[in-house]
């Protein structure tokens, strides 16, 4: 449990009796939460994007080659702050999850 969650969960009195201080908090983001973690969802990631051409180009993609999958990764790089703005949601601090949101809006993003 990182330190923000360890004081709000002990020190503003909303402890669960059951909590550990030593286990993941389980927030989306916790900076406790193990990397390996984002680093498997990543690979799953990575694995479901080359699962989409197991039958030829997906339909639901709009970039059918490696040039245009990766000028349109760097794009939506050069704007994810937006897209994280636009929902209302910090830029994640983990570099592992941007990752991953990069690589499936590069499937669509133009």
């Amino acid at each position: 449990m990182h330190y923000v969650c360890f004081h709000y969960e002990f020190e503003h009195g909303f402890a669960d009796p059951d909590a550990d201080p030593d286990d993941d908090c389980g927030v989306p983001g916790c900076p406790s939460s193990p990397a390996a973690r984002h680093k498997d969802r990543l690979a799953t990631t990575v694995r479901a994007l080359l699962a989409d051409w197991s039958d030829g180009p997906p339909a639901n993609w709009e970039n059918h080659s490696l040039p245009d999958y990766l000028e349109s990764l760097a794009a939506w790089l050069d704007d994810c702050d937006g897209y994280y703005a636009n929902r209302g949601v910090p830029v994640p601090w983990n570099g592992w999850e941007v990752v991953q949101d990069a690589m499936r809006a590069a499937t669509i993003y133009e």
